[in-house]
């Protein structure tokens, strides 16, 4: 069958079109996706690389390092075709199967990946997208770095994510919805590692919510078998601190989940692949939460085959714990000890922080391991060491739900604060800077040391009073926002595009050489004159450009962009006249023929 989105080739002799999937999944050592890109559109290339990052996830070592190599070369082939949700969608992949990997040698490429996404992030503007971010630099930090590094970043996504509207209905509500789906999910998974219980349970139950209103049985299994990760971590956690009746709380409510999670396992596997084994014997969590709920030897086989399969380390965890508990439960505290062993000794070779959960294994370990000597009791002291670190860790963990929960309102006020700001600079009708922002920005781009001037333009819209006349001022203010966006569309991220005020725009280009600068503004008033007439209403631009020399006066660039842009205009607009900044400056040459641009002399 035919992936969607490429352009399949013939396969000879046999009469028709063909084109493979990936050779990494397929069995060969190298991903050949980077090499067929340019046969495959967006739709396509997101598909392979989705493909081998859920491929890479239970690979060894060779298999997840081709697998990045493949997504990066489908991102290289991606950032060719300019900015785009791809590229976005590539980044965050790239960024997540070096972060999973958790080497400390891809730290490197991790901030830069990391930088890329968060720029395209803040471009966008989308809340969502921008708490995305922060919880991908949190998982960053709490993987590579003290748990405490991360409490910034968390702190700041729960502040943007509560603030975050749900999706409404339509495909925008269901794109919106998987991914705040999605962020949320991440969330989770970083407030369990930072052992903040509480916090992560309401974000999962916001997560399932989600999820229910617009998302399909897979991304609902998800949350639902995320939400018995909690529950279990949970429970754990209360053991250490001495709290079992609350425990116990926490390893029915995981059952429970874990029940639900069936429904939903059975409702996804069979539309896809048809009926096959009961979900707890192909499903770790919900096989490891039935198991911790009633521990016993009826479980031992299946905890064996799911460990098979197991590949997510605190997945092994909490099986091995189970699997022991259901021997000690059977009166083989040897046989508990060599089910918590091979673990033990793995975490003991890691390097980094160790995972939380691992606390817990160790503790497991201790207990059963003097069961097997014959329930030797520890020293004295020894216990009192033991009690008075779990107090001090209990507490840390207090502090540190105290930290997130005062980092998160801090967040939320200094968001409130920056949007009022942003308003004082923002014009009400465009949505783009207004005259104040302008004139920070200018000052800011001529007084920056670079090696380039920054480009000013300045815009004048042709024919707009008549439309203001003719239709009426609200169909004049349609215009204004319908240039406004194109303009933004059409031009460069590091742009500026300022409303200058009535049917005029300022545009600065930092550090741009003037025939980039030209020919970007050709392009751009190109885009505005093929506006659909009921859109624009016909209206076209007169642009005037000058080179700002650095350290040169702002108010004598923009003036020397007015000059141009009238010249512009008495020539019949539509056009892009250079003109020169009144300090001596020389002007540019001739605007080129672009497009239905006409050849305009710069005087």
């Amino acid at each position: 069958m035919t992936s969607p989105g490429v352009r399949p080739q013939p396969v000879p002799g046999s009469g028709r079109a063909d084109f493979p999937g990936c050779s990494l999944i397929a069995g060969a050592p190298e991903c050949d996706c980077p090499a067929v890109a340019h046969l495959l559109d967006d739709q396509a290339l997101e598909a392979r690389a989705r493909g081998m990052f859920v491929w890479q996830q239970k690979a060894p070592p060779a298999g997840r390092a081709a697998a990045r190599r493949g997504i990066d070369g489908l991102l290289a082939h991606a950032r060719g075709r300019g900015p785009s949700a791809l590229v976005a969608e590539l980044l965050r992949m790239a960024v997540l199967v070096r972060v999973m990997d958790e080497d400390a040698a891809n730290l490197v490429e991790i901030d830069g990946l990391l930088n890329a996404y968060g720029e395209l992030a803040e471009l966008s503007g989308d809340a969502c997208w921008l708490a995305e971010v922060a919880v991908l630099r949190a998982h960053r930090a709490v993987i590579f770095d003290h748990g405490d590094a991360a409490l910034p970043d968390t702190a700041a996504a729960l502040a943007i994510l509560a603030d975050v509207a749900p999706p409404g209905p339509g495909e925008q509500g269901v794109v919106r919805s998987a991914r705040m789906s999605r962020t949320l999910n991440g969330l989770l998974l970083v407030l369990l590692k930072l052992g903040a219980h509480e916090l992560a349970d309401e974000v999962s139950q916001r997560a399932v919510t989600v999820a229910e209103s617009g998302s399909g049985p897979i991304d609902r299994l998800i949350h639902q078998l995320n939400r018995v990760r909690l529950q279990l971590s949970w429970a754990l956690r209360l053991e250490r601190g001495g709290r079992d009746a609350a425990a116990a709380t926490r390893f029915v409510a995981a059952a429970q989940i874990a029940h639900i999670a069936e429904r939903l396992w059975t409702d996804a596997r069979d539309r896809h692949v048809g009926a096959g084994l009961p979900p707890v014997d192909e499903c770790i969590v919900v096989g490891t939460a039935y198991a911790m709920h009633h521990p016993g030897p009826q479980h031992l086989s299946r905890l064996a085959h799911l460990g098979r399969a197991a590949f997510l380390l605190d997945d092994r965890i909490l099986l091995a714990i189970a699997a022991s508990r259901c021997h000690m439960t059977a009166g083989r505290p040897h046989d508990a000890v060599r089910a918590l062993e091979p673990l033990r000794a793995e975490l003991a070779d890691r390097d980094g922080p160790e995972p939380l959960l691992a606390l817990a294994l160790h503790r497991e370990f201790a207990k059963v391991e003097g069961a097997a000597r014959g329930g030797v009791p520890r020293s004295p002291g020894l216990e009192h060491y033991a009690a008075a670190l779990e107090d001090e860790l209990w507490a840390l963990r207090e502090a540190r739900l105290v930290a997130l929960r005062s980092h998160s309102e801090h967040h939320r006020l200094t968001r409130e604060h920056g949007a009022v700001a942003a308003q004082a600079l923002q014009d009400p009708l465009t949505g783009l800077p207004n005259r104040r922002a302008l004139d920070l920005r200018l000052a800011e781009e001529i007084a920056a040391p670079t090696s380039q001037p920054c480009i000013v333009a300045l815009i004048d819209l042709d024919r707009f009073k008549d439309v203001n006349d003719a239709r009426s001022h609200a169909a004049g203010d349609r215009v204004l926002r319908a240039v406004a966006s194109c303009l933004r569309t059409a031009l460069r991220a590091p742009d500026m595009v300022a409303r200058y005020g009535g049917d005029e725009f300022v545009v600065v280009m930092p550090a741009t050489p003037l025939p980039v600068a030209r020919a970007a503004l050709v392009r751009a008033a190109e885009s505005v004159a093929a506006l659909p007439e009921d859109v624009a209403a016909g209206v076209t631009m007169s642009v005037g450009v000058v080179r700002a020399p650095l350290d040169a006066d702002p108010s004598a660039a923009l003036a020397g962009a007015d000059a141009a842009m009238y010249r512009a205009k008495h020539q019949g607009g539509n056009s892009v006249v250079i003109g020169a900044v009144p300090t001596g400056d020389m002007p540019a040459g001739p605007v080129e023929r672009t497009g239905r641009l006409r050849k305009v002399a710069s005087l």
